[in-house]
């Protein structure tokens, strides 16, 4: 068996290369509620770099105009972040194929943490894993806040509300706290 990668080493070689996981993961229709998800398709140990939540960096100007054109359906994959003292957002709005943007929110018990992590100067967006997680478990993380519909909403069988996968926000001000370990730098590879 090769050694292990380390997991900052792994995020880089997927953040470079523009890559999901796709032998690790994979993306599943949970129900007309939820929409998509993604699963591990096979076991992930405490720590390891998960998914990248991939998408167009634009500042916080260009974030304010296109939230104002974009139909609310689509400004919920806009996830604002500090880096260097300014506000950046990445922009995931697009279908593009890849797995970050169609990560869950869980509040109560994520299993992975969003990172700021740096290649090249540029800070990215990574998921880690908080624990380890066995195979088939969804893949989760707290988008942070507390506004979000989804948190108390009960669904039932009775219940005549379809929500789209593309309705359902990945985090506008989620949490990118450095607990429980720091944002990653060149220098810790």
């Amino acid at each position: 068996m090769p050694p292990r990668i380390s997991p900052l080493r792994d995020a880089i070689e997927h953040v470079v290369s523009k890559t999901d996981k796709t032998s690790k993961l994979e993306v599943k229709y949970i129900n007309a509620v939820k929409g998509r998800g993604v699963f591990a398709k096979s076991s992930i140990c405490k720590g390891d770099f998960l998914v990248e939540y991939r998408g167009d960096m634009i500042n916080e100007a260009e974030s304010q105009r296109r939230r104002n054109i974009y139909h609310p359906s689509c400004t919920v994959f806009m996830f604002d972040f500090k880096w260097k003292g300014k506000l950046w957002c990445i922009d995931a709005s697009r279908e593009d194929g890849s797995f970050g943007r169609l990560v869950n929110d869980d509040h109560r018990h994520p299993n992975c943490k969003m990172k700021k992590i740096d290649v090249d100067g540029k800070p990215h967006l990574c998921l880690f894993a908080l624990n380890d997680i066995k195979e088939g478990e969804e893949i989760v993380y707290d988008y942070g806040g507390d506004d979000y519909p989804w948190r108390t909403q009960t669904t039932s069988a009775t219940s005549h509300a379809v929500v789209g996968d593309s309705d359902l926000p990945q985090p506008s001000q989620a949490q990118t706290s450095d607990s429980p370990g720091p944002d990653y730098s060149p220098e810790q590879v």
